[in-house]
């Protein structure tokens, strides 16, 4: 996929307007513009210590999932998770993992059904290889302040240190000690931590190059590793914004540059690549870059929202 011009032609705006779909994200409510703001204050009540289950994820293993789920709907049918499991013939706890990681990046419902974002990547790229949707898949996740090891690993750890281990979990999370106990978080930690790093080094996130196994058990983040199309940076900054920001008309330009949680900062991009998407986006029509009178900020259109750009940046490929 590239991010070609051609993507915002007036035909492909158009069929995005006629038939946008919705997904709504849930909001986080978090201090994470406070200053001197500390991981246990960006801690949402729910927040989940594990999902991996100790497995890297693996693009076969959810592929296969989805379109398991996508032909059974399709067919007026439900099918249990066991059931699933029966036909992937692996492990109950990389079955697990592999489920609840899909339903953090928004392809599952609490039901079990595909989500609208999951029946687009089943039509358009049901191998889930697409770099631009791997782009996408890995912001949904890291950015999330739920999903506490993955979220902290890019807004926080990645940016404080050149390297870790997952044995170090234990001083990484020392942070977690008021809301879990030190046995969890140097057992479960680690074991989630290892389970992150090996999605990214050696499984699904591998083509994105953010991190590299430089050893046995010792990983090395990288920036700028990978291309973001235009539209892919439009969907994260829709998510973004629904999420932390609850569905601003703007945001400032320095929050989506490398505030916690943001496009910029999670993405691992330079303030030159990000400030060059934005004005793509505007100069295409799609949002407002505006850099006058004092103001340094970004306005966004209700007409889009977060699946709608997924689905323009799908669809400007000339997919069925």
């Amino acid at each position: 996929m590239t991010s070609q011009i051609s993507l915002f032609d007036h035909e492909s705006e158009r069929r995005t307007r006629e038939n946008p779909p919705d997904q709504k994200l849930e909001a986080i409510v978090i201090p994470k513009d406070l200053p001197g703001a500390r991981l246990p204050d960006l801690l949402p009540a729910d927040a989940q210590l594990t999902l991996t289950k100790n497995y890297g994820v693996r693009a076969d293993v959810l592929s296969r999932i989805l379109r398991i789920l996508a032909e059974k709907e399709a067919a007026g049918e439900t099918v249990t998770r066991d059931e699933i499991g029966a036909e992937l013939a692996i492990p109950s706890e990389r079955r697990q993992g592999a489920f609840m990681v899909a339903r953090r990046a928004e392809l599952l419902t609490a039901e079990n059904r595909l989500t609208p974002f999951a029946q687009l990547v089943v039509r358009h790229q049901p191998y889930l290889l697409d770099s631009g949707l791997l782009c996408v898949f890995h912001y949904l996740l890291a950015s999330n302040a739920n999903l506490v090891i993955w979220s902290h690993l890019f807004n926080s750890i990645f940016i404080e240190h050149d390297d870790i281990e997952p044995n170090h979990a234990q001083t990484l999370f020392a942070a977690l000690s008021d809301r879990w106990t030190q046995n969890t978080i140097r057992d479960k930690a680690r074991r989630e931590l290892g389970g992150i790093l090996r999605t990214y080094a050696d499984e699904w996130f591998k083509p994105l190059g953010l991190i590299t196994r430089i050893a046995k058990g010792h990983y090395s983040p990288n920036s700028n590793s990978v291309h973001v199309p235009s539209l892919v940076w439009y969907s994260t900054l829709l998510i973004y914004r629904d999420r932390y920001y609850s569905n601003a008309p703007s945001l400032e330009t320095r929050l989506i540059l490398n505030a916690p949680f943001s496009p910029g900062r999670i993405l691992r991009q330079s303030e030159a690549a990000v400030r060059r998407g934005l004005d793509e986006l505007h100069n295409a029509g799609l949002l407002t870059v505006e850099t006058r009178s004092g103001l340094d900020q970004v306005r966004f259109k209700s007409s889009f929202t977060w699946l709608s750009a997924v689905a323009g940046y799908l669809q400007g490929q000339g997919m069925p």
